[in-house]
């Protein structure tokens, strides 16, 4: 995979000390309509070291012309899950998980629908993080990068289409387990939202092989 500058930035910061990096496909998710499992063709990438975590995602399989936002969730205490990885409603849901879920980056769907959006979650306060936590255990979440469609790009709502969970979208849809900051967190549409696809990275000390 041809790294971001983004990326590369990070890995850079995290280069001075322990680094871990892990490669996965991305996958349909269940509210997609298509059947869950890998997408051919598609790679996401995870760095984390002590100073935080850098992500990159290269996907396609959603529609030119919509609004995708990639949201960067840790799950800082995933042994608390019933298994893993942890399901959305623990993640997001459970304040137990200690979880940390910002947006790691906004884009329209290109003519030829391949989406490519890194990010880097630094240790410490997320002033835009959707839950009131701090980002304490870069190096023992577990993570979930989540492709986000806000439907067909609407221009007056351009600007909160990209950068935030509802833009551009009914409040019916938001997950009734989301907290509350996510309902209100960008301009509402007549469209709906779907989390289409995410990449599941279990920390190595609770993957089952």
């Amino acid at each position: 995979m041809k790294l971001s500058k983004t990326l590369m930035a990070a890995c850079l910061i995290l280069s001075a000390q322990a680094v871990v990096a892990d490669t996965l496909p991305m996958s349909w998710t269940p509210p997609s309509g298509m059947t869950p499992g890998p997408i051919e063709g598609t790679e996401a990438i995870l760095v984390t070291g002590p100073e935080g975590a850098a992500m990159q995602i290269v996907t396609e399989g959603i529609a030119p012309g919509h609004a995708i936002t990639v949201w960067f969730v840790a799950v800082q205490n995933p042994h608390l899950c019933q298994s893993n990885p942890c399901t959305p409603m623990e993640a997001m849901g459970m304040p137990e998980m200690n979880a940390v879920a910002v947006n790691g980056g906004g884009t329209v769907v290109p003519e030829d629908g391949e989406i490519r959006v890194s990010a880097f979650l630094p240790a410490g306060e997320v002033p835009t993080n959707m839950f009131e936590t701090r980002f304490t255990e870069p190096e023992m979440s577990e993570y979930h990068l989540v492709v986000h469609d806000h439907g067909p790009l609407a221009p007056d709502l351009a600007s909160d289409m990209l950068s935030s969970f509802r833009g551009g979208c009914t409040l019916e849809s938001v997950p009734p387990f989301y907290p509350e900051s996510a309902r209100s967190d960008g301009e509402g549409g007549g469209n709906t939202c779907v989390s289409r696809q995410v990449a599941l990275f279990v920390p190595s000390h609770l993957r089952s092989n």
